[in-house]
């Protein structure tokens, strides 16, 4: 049990038992109480409400009475958005490659029922890795980060694009740099970046600000190699993970910092979280060793849980007053699905 100024919350730690994540195949309802067979592999599309609207695979998609096959093209991924309360879908597709030629990437915005709403297409080069796709929920745009190039840009409703904002002067592409978002509001993102792939920095990444009518402008400067993912709070906190060279080269130490947004104060502490949660203001993070719970301005956890052994954290995920974590004990890849089995007590 946990309390903060709000709320008392409670963790539950939740076995995921023996099943393929990514494989699925049968039938569904959907909303509209129609019955829809979904082939295997299928990942399902749901409603905000927790109704399925449909599904899709690499050569297929399904919203609503709509059923889109792809000859030329496979689908990289469906995202999730709102806009003017209405939910959507943003997909996106890439074209099937050939050796040392650039590939056109699609990006759809589709109403729930199947309808095109508006597409943009981009080039991406043979040799360069896909960018990011992050929809703004409420702002009717999508952020379209290059790790590579520390390049950002806009997507905006009427289907034009922006043009790039660099995050640093630097103009070196690696494969190796990262580039983390977190939504603030409709109009307005944080960003966290590395200056460069280099593991021998130990000043290596910044936290950004980005109105989304302006250029994103650097905030901070933090004590971090590699950067691994950003969380906000409703509070003006900011938990940025990562690793930090520590002595020699390839020695990098596993590093969480809680950065206050008004007067950027921090507090750090060694854990590289695969999942993290805020619950009002306390930060819930899981490794594959421990959790531990976190409140802004203190240099010590408030509570520190121990796992039996190895285990494998899917999700955290709050219900009512009690924060859950999802996790397995180990995972197996064959014949394209990953199965996670279960942890035994």
């Amino acid at each position: 049990m946990y309390k903060t100024h709000t709320h008392t919350w409670y963790l539950s730690l939740v076995f995921a038992t023996l099943f393929a994540i990514s494989s699925l195949s049968g039938q569904v309802s959907l909303q509209n109480r129609t019955i829809l067979d979904v082939p295997e592999r299928a990942q399902l599309l749901t409603s905000h409400a927790g109704e399925v609207v449909g599904y899709w695979i690499e050569d297929e998609l399904s919203l609503g009475p709509t059923i889109t096959k792809y000859k030329n093209e496979q689908v990289l991924k469906v995202l999730s958005t709102t806009s003017n309360r209405t939910q959507q879908f943003v997909v996106v597709t890439i074209e099937h490659p050939v050796q040392f030629s650039s590939r056109t990437m699609a990006i759809s915005v589709m109403s729930s029922e199947g309808k095109e709403i508006f597409s943009r297409e981009i080039d991406v080069s043979w040799d360069h890795a896909f960018p990011s796709f992050s929809p703004i929920d409420g702002g009717n745009r999508i952020v379209i980060t290059d790790p590579q190039s520390q390049e950002v840009r806009l997507l905006n409703e009427d289907g034009t694009l922006s043009e790039f904002h660099s995050l640093f002067s630097n103009d070196e592409r690696d494969h190796e740099k990262v580039i983390a978002i977190e939504h603030h509001s409709p109009s307005h993102v944080y960003l966290a970046g590395m200056k460069s792939a280099a593991l021998d920095q130990t000043d290596n990444v910044a936290l950004f600000s980005w109105n989304l009518n302006d250029s994103p402008f650097e905030i901070k400067e933090l004590p971090l190699t590699v950067l691994r993912n950003i969380s906000l709070s409703t509070s003006g906190y900011a938990a940025i993970s990562g690793t930090v060279a520590s002595g020699q080269e390839y020695n990098q130490q596993h590093r969480l910092i809680l950065l206050s947004l008004e007067d950027f104060t921090s507090f750090s502490y060694t854990i590289l979280p695969k999942k993290m949660i805020w619950a009002d203001e306390t930060l819930f993070a899981a490794d594959s060793r421990r959790l531990i719970v976190l409140k802004p301005n203190s240099d010590r956890p408030l509570a520190e849980i121990q796992f039996p052994s190895r285990l494998i954290p899917l999700g955290l995920f709050t219900a009512g007053s009690s924060v859950h974590l999802l996790y397995a004990g180990d995972s197996r890849y064959s014949e394209g699905k990953t199965n996670w089995g279960a942890l035994e007590s």
